[in-house]
Formats: C-alpha cells, structure tokens, sequence
C-alpha cells in the first residue's frame, strides 16, 4: 500500500504547466507541522497534481491556503554533480479538501 494523507499551508504560489492535450500539472510547496508535547517540527513537502484536479488547486489556492491533501508517495533518482546517487520523494496528490483560506 502506498497511501499518504497530510494537511498543510501553502509556503508559496502554485506552479501550473499547460501540457499537450489540455492536461495539467500544478506543482505546489506545502508545509506541515508536527507537534510532540511544546515541541513542533514543520516539514515541507512537494505535491504534484495532475488533469483537471491540478487546475482547480492552482485556479483556487495561493500561499497560505491550508490543503488536506491524500495521494501517494512517488520517488525519482538522479545522479548529482559528484556521481552521487540523490533519492528524491515527493506526494502526488489523488484527493484534496481545503481548509482555511489565506487571507490578504
């Protein structure tokens, strides 16, 4: 099983890319915090979404807007400058609510 659910805030404004066939893809940059007793640790995620979700977040989301989001955990690989092999995770999103919007 390969299931992730997370909310967050947006920390900046979604990317969208018109692809052929009138696809979509939005890339947004959210942040998440963890609390554990008076301590907090914020993480900050990738997560893509694709068609005709992708263009409903990016038409209606900004920096700020909290996302409930539930997709799954994709991984790419890729050799950096040195050889050295990088492991990089991000979300691609399935499913999505909005929680508060940012105001402003």
């Amino acid at each position: 099983m390969n299931k992730v659910m997370i909310n967050g805030r947006l920390i900046r404004e979604p990317e969208i890319q018109e692809l052929e066939n009138n696809n979509f893809k939005c890339t947004i940059f959210i942040a998440n915090d963890v609390f554990f007793g008076t301590n907090k640790e914020t993480g900050f995620y990738r997560v893509v979404a694709w068609g005709k979700l992708g263009r409903i977040v990016a038409e209606n989301s900004k920096t700020g807007t909290e996302l409930f989001i539930t997709g799954r955990l994709e991984q790419h690989t890729y050799q950096d400058e040195n050889g050295k092999t990088v492991f990089d995770v991000g979300i691609v999103m399935e499913q999505f609510d909005f929680g508060a919007r940012a105001t402003g």
